[in-house]
């Protein structure tokens, strides 16, 4: 081991991976992702604002979760109010890396184009 890999550890380590297709950029500020409610099936999408609502994962709450992004937020869809809870980590590119979706699961933009094309 030399010098700067005992200085810089994790120089070089790629961090978590995101899986892509789940999100979607829209302007320089706007991220979207799609869930599913399990009690009604209705497909919503939800905006973010990367400025705003999305929290950098840094200091001491660094190693808590595998993204380098993350956000927590409650949704509800306009066909049976049913509260969705999730939390979405992402990576430095805003793909998702992992998500935690209560009542509902995380899904597609093509999964959600489709449930749109269909009506």
């Amino acid at each position: 081991m030399g010098f700067l890999d005992r200085l810089f550890p994790n120089l070089g380590k790629s961090s978590a991976k995101g899986k892509s297709g789940y999100t979607r950029i829209e302007g320089q500020h706007g991220l979207w992702f799609y869930v599913q409610c399990d009690r009604c099936g209705e497909k919503i999408a939800v905006r973010l604002r990367t400025t705003s609502e999305i929290q950098r994962r840094e200091g001491p709450d660094k190693d808590e979760g595998p993204g380098q992004f993350f956000v927590r937020k409650t949704i509800v869809g306009s066909q049976c109010y049913q509260r969705i809870e999730a939390t979405v980590d992402f990576d430095a590119k805003y793909n998702v890396v992992e998500a935690d979706i209560d009542h509902g699961k995380l899904i597609t933009y093509q999964e959600y184009q489709k449930e749109t094309s269909d009506r």
